[in-house]
């Protein structure tokens, strides 16, 4: 039961909510507050295992001269094989089922027993205050590099495939992951001039495969707006016999981000503004990089290419055993192919790590 109620969670008790009303309700509101419904159980458990190991000692005890030996022995194998492995293995084939069928005794023990848990909780608190060190932490429950070694465990065993690990472990670094590590670098940025005329603007946009394209008006310094391809177009034919229009004719206006914003964030903000595109902006204001919604996805995803992207291939094994690399490559993915955890205090890239390595 203790094993079973301990795994639950609100998503997995209104899903059996679902498909068993009672026990599933009353599964709703164990994963709501499970650890006065545990300690009861606990307790129950506990009394149980001691009153068995005294009770056998006893009627042992007037038959054989070594009955405290036997008791141990015989105690030891039935509660390891009955109360340990035997209840785990069954709620890791049948969690659903073990959970159903526990709902209603660990209610039942935990409200009964409510006062004397509460009063035990109360007295551990005081042992706490007076052992050494600052007590149970508050935080959650397993850490995440415990999950990650979970995950290798669960890769290595075929529980979940390499993909799913790998996904689920981008999904904790992009919570640390800040828009300069993921954003096109400022030498990389396709602008257009705020007085280019839409004919040429349609013009980059088909050269270099993007529908949005940032606005400048003299340098990259100075952004002023967005061009998409749909109001460029929209415009190009419907004043197909006037004068030629300019990009400011047509461009939205930008949406500009600290490039120490983390990526989590700016993807909430793209959704909300209802936006694919934010200008990052270093800390003197000058620009720094752009970042859309297709870069911040794929650092959980991983890389998403469509028809007309150009492949770029950022790694090459030479054939004395040497990688050759794209500068633009990330420090850490670096690090994951040779093997060596290599600094990126200072900078996010290949480049940068070498440049700083090397003074020049």
């Amino acid at each position: 039961w203790v094993n079973a109620i301990s795994r639950i969670s609100h998503g997995r008790a209104r899903r059996l909510a679902d498909s068993e009303p009672r026990r599933g309700a009353l599964l709703v509101k164990l994963a709501a507050n499970p650890r006065p419904y545990l300690a009861g159980t606990l307790l129950a458990m506990l009394v149980a295992r001691v009153t068995a190991v005294v009770l056998i000692a006893d009627v042992l005890r007037a038959r054989m001269p070594a009955a405290a030996v036997v008791t141990i022995a015989v105690m030891t194998f039935v509660l390891f094989q009955i109360a340990e492995i035997a209840p785990r293995s069954w709620v890791i084939q049948h969690p659903d089922r073990v959970m159903l069928l526990a709902a209603r005794p660990v209610w039942w023990l935990g409200t009964a027993l409510r006062p004397l848990t509460s009063a035990l909780i109360a007295v551990n608190r005081l042992f706490l205050l007076i052992l050494p060190g600052r007590g149970i932490p508050r935080g959650p429950v397993a850490s995440e590099e415990e999950i990650m070694a979970m995950l290798e465990v669960a890769e290595s065993e075929d529980v979940i495939e390499e993909q799913e690990r790998q996904m689920i472990s981008s999904i904790f670094e992009f919570g640390d992951t800040v828009v300069r590590e993921v954003m096109v670098p400022r030498p990389d940025m396709v602008c257009v001039q705020a007085d280019a005329d839409l004919a040429s603007v349609l013009d980059t946009m088909l050269a270099q495969g993007f529908t949005r394209v940032p606005v400048i008006r003299g340098d990259i310094d100075d952004v002023v707006g967005v061009a998409h391809a749909r109001d460029v177009m929209r415009r190009l034919r419907s004043d197909a016999s006037a004068q030629p229009r300019s990009a400011a004719d047509v461009m939205r206006e930008a949406y500009f981000v600290p490039e120490s914003k983390k990526v989590a964030e700016l993807l909430r903000e793209l959704q909300s503004a209802k936006t694919q595109m934010a200008i990052v902006v270093d800390e003197y204001g000058g620009t720094a990089g752009l970042a859309t919604m297709e870069d911040l996805l794929e650092e959980i995803v991983g890389e998403i290419a469509d028809e007309h992207d150009r492949e770029e291939v950022p790694v090459q094994q030479l054939s004395d055993g040497s990688l050759r690399v794209i500068a633009r490559l990330s420090v850490d993915e670096l690090s994951e192919l040779v093997g060596e955890e290599l600094p990126d205090a200072e900078w996010d890239s290949v480049g940068g790590l070498v440049a700083g390595l090397l003074g020049r």
